[in-house]
């Protein structure tokens, strides 16, 4: 996610207000809260993910069913992979990371409205290996007619810390989590919907567990990790997986090559990159650089998986060379944006509606796309 420290344990969604169907003190929940958006704040060498993490960790905990919008059996049609896959050429898509999307309906169609009618068709959460696969989000988001993106965390949450030894890459290489990573590849086959697994972002900063520059893992250990997570799902047939191999942009990352954490375009469908603006005066002088190092390894379609920028005067102007940029670049699929205040845990203000200038200017910009239809 962008340049922070520490990331916080993504999809998370979950309002503090929830906090009392659970046996977790509030004063708890408070000040994990504070020391996620501290953690977030200082937005240079880390990722905004850190304090999205941390306020997915609260919210992904509320999340075992009961509120979810589409309980029970499938109500919408199962979508071909394919067509997620390829999308058409020439068409996008407008993804949203925010909190408690995709389980309240009400939320993606309030961003629609602040987009200036243009609603998402793809939203992103997080899922911490805690959890199990939970339907129930993925199958929300289709009813909304948006693509789940699941980012699927190998961590117990931001609040142990961004070391967390027993999440080591070494330990998934030899076998340690494979009864929970064949159970959660099990179930996604089971519910048969698409789903695009962002599994283990930003592996090239040092702000998580499974980051080769942590301190805890030794390097070859991401691609061997990758792979063996990799061929549990395909020995167990779940081939309803888009899987997305996301870094952090090179500025704000560790100076490690991404060429040694790529584990391969057998291995890899999209690739993502999370890209958060904070002193850059466009969206190319902050993408173009990482663009250039990612094309280096492959050619797979590209999805911006985590997108923000930091409020003040430059915002607007930012945000408009970014959708210039997204139409320019025909090898770029689509974006995510990261739709989280300060005080819902993302350590800055990375909303498009910071402010008027900024909400205006993200309008305009994305009622020029055309997006991929969903059914």
């Amino acid at each position: 996610m962008i340049d922070w420290p520490g990331r916080l344990s993504s999809p998370f969604y979950g309002q503090v207000w929830r906090w009392a169907r659970y046996a977790v003190p509030a004063v708890v929940l408070v000040l994990v809260i504070g020391v996620v958006a501290l953690a977030r704040a200082d937005g240079g060498d880390g990722s905004a993910a850190i304090a999205a993490d941390r306020a997915a960790d609260s919210d992904t905990g509320s999340r075992d069913g009961a509120s979810l919008i589409v309980p029970g059996p499938p109500q919408t049609p199962v979508p071909a992979k394919e067509t997620i896959l390829h999308p058409p050429a020439g068409s996008s898509y407008f993804g949203v990371a925010t909190p408690d999307a995709p389980w309240n309906s009400a939320v993606l169609a309030g961003v629609g409205r602040d987009a200036g009618g243009t609603t998402p068709n793809m939203v992103e959460y997080y899922v911490n290996w805690t959890r199990g696969f939970d339907p129930g989000p993925v199958r929300a988001a289709y009813a909304q007619h948006a693509v789940p993106v699941v980012s699927w965390e190998p961590w117990a949450g931001s609040a142990r810390g961004t070391k967390q030894p027993g999440y080591a890459l070494g330990t998934i290489v030899d076998g340690r989590h494979d009864a929970y990573i064949r159970s959660f590849a099990e179930a996604v086959k089971a519910d048969r919907y698409p789903i695009v697994l962002r599994f283990a972002h930003e592996m090239n900063g040092h702000w998580y567990p499974w980051a080769e520059p942590n301190g805890i893992n030794k390097p070859g250990q991401y691609v061997a990790a990758w792979k063996h997570v990799h061929d549990i799902f395909q020995q167990v047939g779940a081939d309803n997986v888009i899987w997305v191999w996301a870094p952090n942009t090179l500025r704000g990352a560790d100076d490690i090559s991404l060429t040694s954490l790529y584990p391969g375009d057998g291995y890899v469908d999209w690739v993502g990159l999370d890209a958060y603006g904070v002193a850059e005066h466009s969206a190319g002088e902050l993408l173009n650089p990482s663009v250039k190092a990612i094309r280096a390894v492959t050619r797979k379609p590209l999805l911006i998986t985590e997108a923000g920028a930091r409020p003040g005067g430059r915002k607007a102007p930012y945000i408009a060379s970014f959708f210039a940029w997204l139409r320019a670049r025909h090898d770029v699929i689509g974006f995510i944006w990261f739709q989280y205040t300060q005080a819902q845990g993302g350590g800055s203000d990375w909303t498009f509606t910071s402010s008027d200038a900024a909400q205006e200017s993200f309008g305009t910009g994305v009622r020029t796309l055309r997006l991929v239809k969903l059914p």
